[in-house]
């Protein structure tokens, strides 16, 4: 019984070491939106170009940081990950800006429609 006892902890403890040991590659599905995953560059949308442009260079910075073993491995996906992490904080504040001001300018032309439409009743009915 104790050496069962034993032969569990020992596989218990080699298999964590396993897993620490194993370096898992950043995937490009950790950053991208799903929409834009797959996208190509295309010249009618700045946000289709923009994420096929990241994609591009974190392909890029994945073949670099294959130069690299262990540590060094470790260390390059952890500052891939850190910086694509930064670019897409950077990304979220400008969608929201970008939305925002959408909204904004859809409000204004509603509010303008209206107080044209409602001109346009009151010069009618001047006539």
């Amino acid at each position: 019984m104790k050496k069962l006892i034993a032969t569990a902890i020992l596989f218990v403890e080699v298999a964590g070491l396993a897993v620490n040991a194993a370096v898992f590659a950043p995937e490009w599905t950790e950053f991208c939106p799903p929409k834009y995953c797959e996208s190509n560059e295309n010249k009618f949308s700045k946000d289709v170009t923009y994420w096929y442009k990241r994609r591009l260079q974190f392909n890029n910075a994945l073949a670099k940081c294959s130069a690299y073993q262990g540590k060094q491995l470790d260390a390059c996906y952890d500052e891939l990950r850190a910086a694509e992490n930064r670019k897409n904080e950077v990304w979220d504040v400008r969608y929201e800006e970008k939305t925002r001001a959408t909204e904004y300018q859809r409000q204004y032309n509603k509010e303008r429609m209206e107080f044209y439409g409602v001109n346009r009743i009151i010069e009618t009915i001047k006539k």
